[in-house]
């Protein structure tokens, strides 16, 4: 299997994940929107998130697996905005179908002030973070209710300033994707529902599915998120699934991974 290190930050800061593609053109909206909708299906049907440490994935099969690969996070507090990128390697085989993912991490000890401009100074670290050939873009931001008007007005910045092609994700709490009509005004294409680490709702939300339940908004529809070591009872079915590891992904982890996933009833099929 061909091994090829994909993801180095160089020290200014740029993640080279592959190169810079460059798409041009006008496209109707509603092409747009089929083209991000093609593209995000097209993926792989399981998705390991590759955090912050060295990740060799080079056992992983292409046709079946693909990376969310964290590109940077971005810190707001008070009016300032600051960038760390990534700065651990990720090697994975050629052919490897990737998803940039910017964390956002807001202060408590010093809240943001929400502005203007800290908006626009973060759209700027967020393209800066994101180039390369990728597949879409995943924003990983848990915005408390008094952040929601600056992260709605920063997700509709940031589909007007990317390719039109390029699919839009972000994260989300789990509650917002079953008791909270928010997500219906985003301008994304999916919303990953995290079913892991759940705080307070975890309850709630792990009754909901055991019972069969299922998240009423589009965008969450798409995908899940779980964790190695957090799984609930039951997910629904025929889902992309993004799996994230609290230590570094191995063979054996992802077989096991694999064949949870088929025995929820997942379909692997493309």
């Amino acid at each position: 299997m061909t091994r090829c290190l994909i993801a180095i930050c160089a020290p200014a800061g740029l993640l080279a994940l592959l190169v810079v593609s460059v798409r041009s053109g006008i496209v109707a909206p509603d092409r747009e929107q089929a083209l991000r909708a093609a593209g995000l299906n097209s993926l792989p049907p399981m998705m390991l998130w590759a955090w912050e440490r060295r990740e060799d994935l080079t056992f992983i099969d292409p046709d079946t697996v693909g990376v969310a690969v964290l590109a940077g996070t971005v810190f707001i507090r008070g009016d300032s905005v600051a960038v760390r990128p990534r700065f651990q390697p990720l090697i994975v085989p050629h052919g490897t179908r990737l998803v940039a993912v910017v964390r956002i991490q807001a202060s408590h000890s010093r809240p943001p002030s929400l502005s203007a401009l800290q908006r626009t100074q973060t759209l700027q670290a967020i393209e800066h973070l994101a180039r390369g050939n990728i597949e879409a873009l995943q924003i990983d931001f848990d915005a408390t209710n008094s952040q929601r008007m600056f992260y709605r007005a920063l997700l509709f910045d940031l589909r007007r300033a990317l390719p039109a092609s390029l699919p839009l994700s972000i994260t989300a709490i789990a509650s917002w994707c079953i008791y909270d009509a928010w997500l219906k005004t985003l301008p994304i294409d999916e919303a990953v529902p995290m079913l892991f680490r759940m705080g307070p709702d975890s309850a709630r939300v792990r009754e909901y599915l055991a019972v069969g339940g299922d998240f009423p908004t589009a965008p969450a529809r798409r995908s899940l998120g779980i964790a190695c070591d957090e799984a609930p009872v039951r997910i629904p079915a025929n889902r992309r699934v993004y799996i994230f590891s609290p230590r570094a992904w191995s063979r054996g982890q992802e077989a096991a991974a694999l064949e949870r996933l088929k025995a929820w009833g997942q379909s692997f099929a493309r």
